[in-house]
């Protein structure tokens, strides 16, 4: 392998190479960057070429389409606003708990409407479980969705309401598209449970960047269900644990990494929040917080809502910078600590806290990694033994009663843990149009693991399979290469791409 720097001669011979190859549309070799040795080889693949990389993200959008429009076809009859048809379980593929999944529409209805909505846009309405609630208290609520199957459903429902029927309006179209949408015009945007359907990271910025213009001064974007990656390998070794076919700790390993290859929906680091709300000009702030209520499933577990800010409105509390205290050091009794928070100045932030929801899984898993027997992960995913785990619910009840209110979000370092933000609950008035007090806006209730003004080191956006598949990819095309060049020629890595990186400045 090289360790001396190519002219740009031979990596330009070397990226000609690259083209001959069957399945690279362009090619693109750098030195690799800082100090490391060698260089660098970007291809893009013929699939993605010329702008078919946008065609391919248009070709899943449909796929999914064609899939929801088979499930709403094929669903039972139910009562309206109350069909959870295709929420099943990752642990056992069966369909989630019909209570739980009314906890869980109950609960995100409830955080929607702290953002006071009046004049509201649905993206992904789906079945309408969002719309039936929320609709009648809204003065407009416009909706879209993918599926025209469900749209028509949608539209045969309210017109059978003379309450929805002057004040809702209907379009099927995907999330990206916002032709025909009034500018300027809604003060929340909801895209609940739809992001981890989006076909990439870029597709997720498009949406929210249309979103934005959309928007009145002041308003809000709600994302509910963000698929955490952070916690996925986990997911993935508690699902193969729980097995029939579970034989031995090798196999669950290996299972549960074959498992995440595949997983074909998007996961969002909660990084990639903190960071577009830092750099965008129209956002005043994110709020990151943990799902709400006392169930404990894979939603309450792996997935998190954020609500983005738009600028134009100051009414925010500030939090990213405000008082700490450790859990398990300065806190360990959560009466203790509700308590003490009567009398303090807030807000204050508790770190480190241990997730009861994700102490049992983070247990059995990280148990297995170093080492330990099949037997031993499914005692511990019973029984963790962490006394000093804390159930998000319970905090959020303690601190209710005291009359407070506690923003719970996701830890920036250990997704085992949270934060939970305190703030005074009695501070916040009532505005006086008629929605009530309300609960606090707040920003930077998520602190970023790398500082929001720093460059990002690698992809906050994923869909493993798709990594996979271009990691894949990358290998065969390096073992080509390998064929055909002498070792002082090779370059050090080959990395698959949509689009070639800009070439560095002063570089031709």
């Amino acid at each position: 392998m090289t360790t001396e720097p190519q002219t740009s001669t031979t990596r330009e011979r070397i990226a000609d190479l690259l083209i001959q190859h069957e399945q690279v549309s362009r090619a693109l070799v750098l030195p690799a960057t800082g100090t490391a040795p060698g260089t660098t080889a970007f291809v893009v693949p013929a699939g993605d070429a010329d702008g078919a990389g946008r065609a391919g993200a248009e070709e899943q959008v449909e796929d999914w389409q064609q899939l929801y429009d088979r499930l709403y076809e094929d669903a039972e009859p139910g009562p309206w606003g109350d069909n959870f048809v295709g929420w099943n379980s990752s642990y056992d593929r069966r369909p989630i708990d019909r209570d739980e999944m009314r906890q869980w529409r109950s609960r995100t209805v409830e955080r929607i409407r702290d953002l006071r909505p009046r004049r509201v846009l649905e993206i992904g309405a789906g079945s309408g479980l969002l719309l039936s609630r929320l609709a009648r208290d809204c003065v407009s609520y416009w909706a879209t969705d993918l599926s025209p199957v469900a749209v028509d459903d949608l539209a045969r429902h309210v017109a059978d309401d003379p309450a929805l029927a002057d004040r809702v309006t209907l379009r099927a179209q995907p999330a990206d598209r916002v032709d025909g949408l009034p500018t300027g015009y809604f003060d929340t945007v909801v895209i609940n449970s739809v992001v981890q359907l989006f076909p990439s990271g870029d597709y997720l910025t498009t949406v929210v960047n249309r979103a934005l213009t959309l928007l009145a001064p002041g308003g809000h974007i709600f994302l509910g269900d963000i698929r955490d990656p952070r916690s996925l390998s986990c997911l993935h070794t508690t699902v193969a644990v729980g097995r029939p076919t579970a034989r031995d700790a090798a196999y669950v390993l290996r299972t549960a990494r074959r498992t995440r290859a595949r997983e074909e929906e998007l996961f969002v680091h909660p990084d990639y929040f903190a960071r577009l709300a830092h750099s965008h000009p129209e956002l005043a702030g994110a709020d990151l917080r943990l799902k709400r209520g006392d169930y404990h499933n894979e939603l309450s577990r792996h997935r998190y809502d954020v609500v983005l800010h738009k600028t134009g409105d100051d009414r925010f509390t500030a939090v990213a910078n405000c008082a700490e205290l450790r859990w398990g050091s300065d806190a360990e009794d959560t009466g203790e600590l509700v308590e003490r928070m009567r009398g303090a100045e807030l807000p204050v932030r508790v770190t480190g806290i241990p997730n009861a929801r994700l102490a049992g899984e983070f247990a059995a898993c990280r148990a297995l990694e170093a080492g330990a027997g099949l037997e031993r992960a499914r005692e511990l995913l019973a029984h963790p033994e962490r006394p000093d785990a804390v159930d998000p619910h319970t905090l959020d009840l303690l601190a209710e009663r005291a009359g407070l209110h506690v923003a719970l979000a996701p830890a920036q370092s250990d997704p085992a843990c949270f934060e939970a933000v305190f703030t005074d609950a009695g501070a916040h008035t009532d505005p006086g149009d008629g929605m009530g007090a309300g609960a606090p806006a707040l920003t930077g209730t998520y602190r970023p693991e790398q500082p929001a003004d720093e460059p990002g080191s690698g992809s906050l956006t994923e869909i493993p399979a798709a990594v996979h598949r271009a990691e894949a990819f990358a290998a065969r095309v390096h073992d080509w290469l390998r064929e055909r060049l002498p070792d002082d020629e090779l370059p050090t890595a080959v990395v698959s791409v949509g689009t070639l990186p800009p070439l560095p400045e002063g570089r031709h």
